[in-house]
């Protein structure tokens, strides 16, 4: 072969492998520029939504202890998503996810029928005027909880979950609680990839459900356990709401402790 030609192949080849290289540098970086510009619109949303100069002044107070720029980020909610609120309280998040999702998405909160009663003085007021327009109540008896399958992008149930194992409380025909049915219900109605998102005050480890719940409080390691066994993924926990100080004996309303509980803070998945 002459000389010229093995020349001439040789810088061919060189091209090539330069033209691949820049290609695959070119679609890595636009790759990271599309999640980071995903992320920072995830970011912003949220960061307006807790910034929102008509939010309640109650709620604005509260901020400092349940830090809902940095927990909002951490379970991804998003724009223009579908969520599933879970055993809303009065109502502190279901604020904050209505400006999140806006127009093109939507908030459905679930109460269970019997406990609606305890919380609905408060959330109802939230509601007056529809000011919260992208928001839904479903009231629902927990052990006949039936919803969309597979509707929502991402639920939350934050400082709820351990209602559901109190020995005292009863479904509407006052039956134990079917706790497998009701994860079963929430795991059904997530879409596949979605978010499940846990925050809990912390309990003892190796601590009975029951015997906890009565603290209002149920261990982390136990929360796993059972999302695993209903079908989900453990992702993720963060220790933004730790408080080291906390010793999981006290109930959480005690003098010192209220708001300011060692809490879990825990992501899992629906495969996709």
């Amino acid at each position: 072969m002459p000389k010229h030609t093995k020349l001439n192949n040789a810088i061919s080849k060189v091209i090539k492998s330069t033209l691949a290289i820049t290609l695959t540098s070119i679609t890595l970086f636009s790759l990271v520029s599309y999640t980071a510009n995903a992320t920072e619109s995830i970011s912003s949303s949220i960061n307006k939504a807790v910034k929102n100069s008509k939010r309640p002044a109650e709620d604005l107070a509260l901020d400092i202890h349940r830090k809902p720029t940095q927990v909002l980020n951490f379970f991804q909610v998003s724009p223009s998503s579908q969520v599933l609120e879970v055993f809303a309280g009065g109502g502190y998040y279901t604020e904050l996810l209505n400006d999140i999702v806006g127009k093109t998405g939507h908030v459905t909160v679930y109460e269970d029928s019997v406990w609606y009663n305890y919380s609905k003085s408060d959330s109802d007021k939230r509601h007056i005027g529809k000011r919260l327009k992208n928001t839904n109540t479903v009231i629902s008896d927990m052990n006949t909880l039936q919803l969309p399958d597979e509707k929502y992008d991402t639920a939350l149930i934050i400082l709820g979950l351990h209602d559901i194992y109190l020995k005292s409380e009863k479904s509407l025909a006052g039956e134990e609680r079917n706790i497998q049915h009701f994860l079963k219900a929430l795991y059904q109605s997530i879409k596949p990839g979605g978010i499940m998102g846990v925050i809990e005050h912390e309990a003892k480890i190796g601590e009975q459900a029951s015997v906890s719940a009565e603290l209002h409080r149920l261990n982390s390691s136990l929360i796993k356990t059972e999302m695993v066994k209903a079908g989900f993924i453990f992702e993720d926990s963060s220790t933004l709401l730790t408080n080291p100080i906390d010793d999981h004996t006290q109930v959480v309303w005690a003098k010192g402790l209220r708001r300011i509980t060692d809490r879990s803070v825990l992501k899992f998945s629906k495969a996709k």
